[in-house]
Order: C-alpha cells, then structure tokens, then sequence
C-alpha cells in the first residue's frame, strides 16, 4: 500500500467496476478510515450514516468512474462534502466542528484508541473557522492537492495553501499555548 492508498489500485478499481466484492472491500477498507476521520470531525452524531450514504454512492457510480487514485480520492470526499453540506442545509444549521466527548469507559481496543484519534484531530481543528478546518481535513486526512481541495471549495490552489499554512500555523499556535 502507497501512503494513501493501494500500490495496484488500477487493477483493483477494474475489478471493483466488474462487480468483485474482495476488490470493493479492498477499497472500502483503504479509504474508509481517513473518509470517517473526516465526517466525524464535521458531524460526529451522523458521521457513519453519512459514510455509508457515500460508499452507497460510490458503489453506484464505480462503473461510471475513470480516473487514477488521486481522482477516486477526490471524488469521495467531493461525495462526502456534498452530503455533508446536505445534511446541514436539511437541518437549516451551521456547519461546526465537533468533539464529542461523551463516550464512556474506553477500552484499549483498536476501536476506542481511533475515537481517541478522532477526538484528538476534532480538537486541533476545533479552533479554526469551518473553512480552515474544511481545507486541512481534506489536505492532511484525504490527502488531496491543494489543486483538488481548490476545486472542492471553489478557491484557488494558491488560496488553498495560504489557508493550510495559515490554519497549520494556527493549530501550532494553540498546541504551544497549551504546553
């Protein structure tokens, strides 16, 4: 596996499009992670609905679907993004960040210690605006350009890494005040 994704992922989206479960689950089980780890950090409560709505998505659309890694990437957390924007537009809410905390008796499962993870990356981001936190969540867990990132928000690439450098500076900031 590649740092984002999967070393032949040519061949197993060819064998996702063809209908093989064991190359949709290599995907799912690739992807997911990063894919929850940012929902849950822009919804926490309906995190998982959200991600299923987008694996159901993407399992309708594969076949339809051309391009490399990066694009696959960038086109579930576009998915992702979209249902996300849904949701807050049927709730007739702001978008906020979210650290849900209330989660009792953790165990030492590979579970409990991704909550953690979750919890932790949710706090960081926590102090920027939804846009900051929105661009560093798809720069550092999608692992999308700043050119993809640009095209999700309708910004600039140029505009996509002041905001990143801004919004880093600022998390880093904050983790000194709080040493």
């Amino acid at each position: 596996m590649s740092q984002f994704g999967i070393e032949d992922f040519p061949e197993v989206l060819r064998q996702a499009q063809r209908g093989d479960e064991v190359a949709f689950r290599v995907l799912y089980r690739t992807y997911h992670p990063n894919l929850l780890r940012f929902l849950r950090s822009r919804l926490a409560v309906d995190a998982e609905d959200v991600a299923s709505e987008v694996w159901v998505s993407v399992s309708k659309g594969l076949q339809k679907f051309t391009g490399d890694e990066v694009a696959f990437r960038a086109w579930i957390f576009a998915t992702a993004r979209r249902r996300t924007i849904d949701l807050y537009r049927r709730r007739a809410v702001r978008p906020q960040i979210t650290v849900e905390m209330d989660v009792e008796d953790l165990s030492d499962t590979p579970a409990s210690e991704q909550l953690e993870i979750d919890e932790a990356v949710a706090a960081l981001v926590a102090g920027l605006t939804d846009e900051q936190a929105e661009i560093v969540l798809l720069r550092v867990l999608g692992g999308l350009s700043a050119k993809e990132v640009g095209t999700l928000v309708g910004k600039s690439e140029a505009s996509v890494r002041v905001i990143q450098h801004r919004s880093l500076a600022k998390i880093a900031e904050n983790l000194k005040d709080k040493a």
